[in-house]
């Protein structure tokens, strides 16, 4: 006894059209991706604001009643800047007269040396303020 087994044929037009249809989707898939991912450098400006001897700034001590006793009026305190490289260890960048009492939260300095930040610390013992410019509300 024989047994034929009838090949199927691989090929053909339904197959031809299905492998150009997976492939036009696959191109046109690639083109999407490409257009939503791909936006291009944008320009990016750092604009800090430098304060240097004599200016006024503002020392931000948050309402913490150590930092309000501990900074006294008429005293010099060192500011530091934590770099990005190393920020386990500030650099000491000048220092900030205490003239006054602005609110609850704010004392008035003045930039006695060196060249303050907006976002450095002033420290004294354990408490910190943090430097802003005077007319920044």
């Amino acid at each position: 006894m024989r047994i034929y087994c009838r090949q199927q044929k691989v090929g053909g037009k339904g197959f031809m059209i299905g492998k150009m249809a997976a492939f036009a989707v696959a191109v046109l898939f690639a083109f999407t991706l490409s257009g939503c991912t791909y936006v291009g450098l944008q320009p990016h400006f750092n604009a800090d604001v430098v304060m240097s001897g004599g200016e006024r700034v503002r020392l931000f001590y948050g309402g913490t009643q150590e930092a309000k006793y501990i900074f006294c009026i008429g005293e010099t305190v060192p500011v530091y800047r934590a770099e990005p490289r190393d920020p386990q260890h500030p650099v000491e960048v000048g220092h900030v007269k205490i003239l006054r009492a602005l609110d609850d939260q704010h004392l008035e300095g003045e930039v006695a040396d060196g060249n303050v930040r907006e976002g450095d610390l002033a420290r004294k013992s354990i408490a910190f303020c943090m430097v802003l410019p005077l007319n920044l509300r």
